[in-house]
């Protein structure tokens, strides 16, 4: 059999040529699964390795848990929670709509998300006199700061189950990200606003109520899932709780459903899984890293540059967080538990890789909306991310 670390590096190597060929996520990565253990694996060991970790609690928990929220997501879309709650935002003022609709948004997970916040907050930075690309960019980068803290995004699911840590944990750990994210963002707009009209908004009597009305499932599944409670309990009770409450039609429920458990969604978790599983079952991901170590590749290098590779290779950050993680693993779990500078450097310099990804939906379908130049887009979009990473890794060299 191959030598586990050459295996690796042809499944990664295969993934990324496969996501090249503009194959799904999923079949990549399955791929990637299936080269790894045929390469390292005995033959007869792979069916019940294939087998094993679809029912692994792991597994299980995480299709629960992503299947819940997008379906929760989708039923508030189609009940209207999420157009609501942009008309009340808008309310306060415009500047400050700008902002909140698409962060607001943003707290839910959904494909081409910035292309629903674009559609509500595209009257405004009319309004505003905001150039194509300026109105994109605050869109687009508001829309992605909680990708870091809020435990509904898959991302955040899939590191915690790969780290086999709660998700309190990882949220604990990445949070900081969503302050520089938010900080370094406001910076920005500030000075393509600070010359627009100083216009006000007319806020509603009971803005708070209506805020409340429009996102109370966000805003109670947060603090349970960051108090402790099972995401795997969280995520459906707020779910059957939301279902209760608006009494969705058939066809909405239906629509919503269908959203949640899109077959190529959970095909693509389950391959992670069984990835993350080769990859430790094997010991190939130690033994790359020792193999790396041995002719003197910094460690810092690998966990900057695999993650931000991948996240530019894919803009999809559930994909940047199941293949690049596992690979990490010797760097951010030890025996004291997890390294938490290397799992903030790894996973910033993984999503800094999916905000600048030109196959970030997103980011194509806002610019698109907005018909924006791409080009002058990510002049407002790269100094932010080279700043973020920057400020991650002098953190890292301070604390380590």
């Amino acid at each position: 059999m191959l030598s586990p670390s050459l295996a690796l590096l042809i499944s990664i190597a295969g993934i990324l040529i496969l996501l090249r060929l503009k194959w799904h996520p999923g079949l990549a990565v399955f791929a990637g699964s299936l080269i790894i253990m045929l390469l390292v694996l005995p033959l007869p060991s792979i069916p019940s390795k294939m087998w094993h970790t679809l029912f692994d609690l792991p597994t299980l928990r995480l299709l629960v848990v992503v299947a819940s929220a997008l379906t929760l997501s989708g039923l508030m879309e189609a009940k209207g929670l999420l157009a609501r709650m942009a008309i009340t935002l808008e309310s306060i003022g415009p500047r400050v709509a700008l902002h909140l609709i698409p962060a607001a948004i943003g707290l839910v997970p959904m494909p081409a998300g910035a292309l629903v916040s674009a559609t509500a907050s595209q009257g405004l930075a009319k309004r505003l006199g905001l150039t194509p690309e300026r109105a994109t960019f605050i869109n687009y980068w508001f829309r992605h700061i909680w990708e870091f803290c809020v435990p509904v995004y898959p991302g955040i699911i899939i590191t915690s189950a790969v780290l086999s840590v709660p998700l309190f944990a990882v949220v604990k750990i990445l949070s900081p990200a969503t302050a520089l994210a938010i900080v370094f963002g406001v910076i920005i707009s500030y000075r393509i606003l600070r010359k627009t009209p100083k216009t006000g908004g007319h806020p509603t009597k009971n803005i708070a109520y209506e805020l409340v009305k429009s996102a109370w499932p966000i805003l109670l599944l947060v603090p349970l899932v960051l108090l402790g409670l099972e995401t795997m309990i969280a995520f459906p009770l707020i779910l059957v709780l939301l279902a209760v409450q608006q009494r969705p039609e058939w066809p909405e429920l239906k629509k919503a459903l269908k959203y949640g458990l899109e077959p190529k969604i959970l095909f693509l978790l389950y391959a992670i899984m069984l990835y993350q599983a080769t990859i430790v079952s094997s010991g190939a991901a130690k033994i790359l890293i020792a193999d790396m170590q041995a002719i003197g590749l910094p460690d810092l290098l690998v966990l900057v540059a695999l993650p931000l590779l991948l996240g530019l290779s894919t803009g999809y950050s559930p994909a940047v967080a199941g293949i690049a993680l596992p690979l990490l693993l010797p760097y951010i779990v030890s025996g004291s538990g997890i390294n938490a500078p290397v799992l903030l450097v790894a996973y910033v310099s993984g999503f800094m890789g999916v905000l600048l990804s030109p196959l970030h939906l997103c980011l194509i379908l806002s610019t698109e909306y907005f018909k924006a130049s791409l080009a002058r887009v990510y002049r407002y979009v790269l100094p932010l991310t080279v700043g973020i990473e920057a400020i991650v890794l002098l953190y890292y060299f301070i604390a380590t």
